[in-house]
């Protein structure tokens, strides 16, 4: 079997389904309700980066003759501080480089590799060595997307040499603006932004608008969440939309897709570089923190289920509410 037949059929290997000479224990039709059950187990972003990541360990358990295959936890870790130390990959890849072969071996029902304090304690080492302040997208705030919406429609140079023409760049420039707007507006994840669909979104009487979002990355059960849209968003989405059916995707756009336009549009409003699919998200953040927005809410308005990250995208935003900043506004007695 293949790396890549492994992890796609991993979910249907499970222990307790299996069959013997003399009984069978489950029909075709219990096989496929269960098997379409278990592709639903983790979202289809995370099974299609284990792939790439498993394909990569498989390739270096090849070269060096090694079996990838039940993994031994010191070729995991061997594995891993090579990726660190001499193609200088983040501590966070690694994560998702040992949750991969993890997921693997988890559901083939093998003993996981990477349970192992051998290599546990490399996952460690690498982000002390790298430390935990890792490159933050820059913030998208109200501010540069004031930019982006007064330069968005101008003509762009494309791959070809060629400048666009006023027609075409109008048309880019109004999905860069609505597309900026809804994922501040929302508090979209790039995976969320691209799944949107125009049925998703409801107009309401004030002119504002109500988005649902079936499923995300912190709702894997797909509970769904419904977050307000701003009458200004709703707007630039309706000079978009022309005519589409209620099933289309809204964009249209794959995650990369996404990501690539909204740095192209920080640079079209010379905001430099930085930029990325994820800097609508924390601009709103730290919209939200400079108005006093408290953490709890703000939790609840991105759908962080930990304060960690938030806290960590606004600690420049809240630094003169802390205890410091706290001493020297307090009213103290002249005498």
């Amino acid at each position: 079997m293949t790396s890549e037949q492994l992890i796609r059929n991993s979910s249907d290997r499970r222990p307790g389904y299996k069959a013997t000479s003399d009984v069978v224990l489950l029909t075709e039709s219990d096989a496929e309700n269960l098997s379409g059950l278990f592709c639903h187990e983790i979202t289809h972003n995370t099974i299609r980066s284990y792939r790439s990541q498993w394909r990569s360990f498989v390739t270096w358990a090849t070269a060096r003759r090694v079996p990838a295959i039940p993994a031994k936890p010191e070729h995991v870790a061997a594995y891993l501080a090579e990726r660190f130390e001499q193609r200088g990959h983040k501590p966070a890849t690694l994560r998702v480089a040992a949750a991969a072969i993890a997921y693997v071996h988890n559901n083939c029902g093998l003993a996981n590799p990477c349970s192992h304090p051998d290599v546990k304690r490399t996952l460690r080492g690498a982000t002390r060595v790298a430390g935990k302040a890792q490159k933050q997208a820059k913030g998208l705030t109200a501010d540069a997307l004031d930019a982006i919406a007064a330069t968005a429609c101008r003509p762009r140079l494309g791959k070809n040499g060629r400048r666009e023409s006023a027609q075409a760049a109008a048309r880019r420039g109004s999905v860069d603006i609505a597309l900026v707007r809804l994922m501040r507006d929302a508090m979209l994840r790039v995976s969320e932004c691209a799944a949107l669909t125009w049925s998703d979104i409801e107009t309401v009487p004030d002119g504002s608008g109500r988005l649902l979002i079936r499923r995300s990355k912190t709702d894997p059960d797909g509970e769904g969440a419904v977050v307000f849209v701003s009458t200004q968003t709703m707007a630039a989405l309706a000079s978009i939309r022309n005519g589409a059916p209620a099933g289309l995707r809204v964009f249209e756009l794959s995650p990369n897709q996404i990501s690539l336009r909204i740095k192209k549009a920080a640079l079209g409003a010379g905001l430099g570089d930085g930029f990325s699919g994820h800097s609508p998200r924390v601009g709103m953040a730290q919209d939200l923190a400079r108005i006093g927005v408290e953490l709890p809410s703000l939790m609840t308005a991105g759908r962080w289920r930990s304060p960690t990250m938030p806290a960590h995208y606004t600690r420049n935003e809240t630094a003169d509410r802390g205890a410091v900043a706290q001493f020297y506004d307090y009213p103290r007695d002249p005498r």
